[in-house]
């Protein structure tokens, strides 16, 4: 079966990429359950295949730069598509499921006594980047159906958030396949867990902008021991205050998303 996952994985890459494995412009990284596949035009990263071989198991992950778009396929999921775009210099990542959009994380600038309206923000901390983003969602795109894998990939591929063009983003997400545990970070449960992000807002306004409901750590001390205040809203009113730490803070918001979901 291995040999077998080998020749398969070995004819996708040389399929993909239309040239010899044996060229200068191609690159192989070992990782951890599996290789990463760069191809190089003029001097820049060009194409990427991410293969995930296990026993009786083997997948590809496929990722094209394209003039307008970076385009993210697996190919175990024939309906999923994930496009990262720029809009006034900011990523939107969009999950596209059967060819509609199912969910949108769209990059902001955050004030919070400017919020965007009828909207839902989420900020995170990753890499020492605070991660600001609006999200939009049509689940119903999925009906009974899960794409795990393919959302794990949506949610968990980090990508730095200050990065405001395609070629750089492209550079990033090659450089996080060329770690050895790149697949492990983004499938691999507890082990994936570690490296989330640390959560600081979630955060929904009305017409007006207002905050309606949602928690916020109010981040100005940046260092992760340090306690920082925090505000919990409901119904447009502040109902809760309080101090903790980055990590004490997570119980916190914790606690408010189960609450948010009975």
């Amino acid at each position: 079966m291995k040999n077998i996952l080998t020749i398969i994985t070995i004819l996708m890459a040389s399929l993909f990429f239309g040239q010899n494995l044996e060229s200068p412009d191609f690159k192989e990284t070992k990782i951890e359950s599996g290789s990463t596949f760069k191809k190089f035009k003029n001097g820049k990263l060009d194409s990427i295949v991410v293969t995930m071989q296990a026993v009786n198991y083997g997948n590809a992950l496929i990722f094209a730069k394209l003039p307008n778009e970076i385009k993210i396929t697996n190919a175990s999921d024939e309906n999923s598509v994930i496009k990262i775009e720029l809009k006034n210099n900011k990523q939107v990542r969009t999950f596209f499921y059967k060819n509609k959009p199912a969910i949108v994380l769209e990059s902001i600038d955050f004030d919070i006594n400017h919020l965007p309206k009828n909207a839902t923000i989420s900020r995170a901390l990753s890499n020492d980047l605070i991660q600001n983003v609006s999200i939009k969602t049509n689940y119903e795109a999925f009906g009974d159906d899960n794409p795990d894998k393919t959302l794990k990939l949506f949610y968990r591929l980090n990508i730095r958030t200050d990065l405001d063009n395609l070629d750089s983003i492209f550079d990033n997400i090659g450089e996080f396949f060329s770690e050895e545990d790149a697949l492990l970070k983004l499938f691999y449960g507890s082990y994936a867990e570690k490296f989330a992000p640390k959560a600081l807002t979630y955060l929904k306004t009305n017409a007006s902008g207002i905050i309606s409901d949602g928690i916020n750590l109010d981040y100005q001390n940046k260092n992760v021991k340090k306690t920082n205040s925090y505000n919990i809203y409901k119904n447009g009113k502040v109902i809760k205050s309080g101090k903790e730490n980055l990590d004490n803070f997570q119980k916190a918001y914790q606690d408010f998303v189960i609450k948010l979901q009975d």
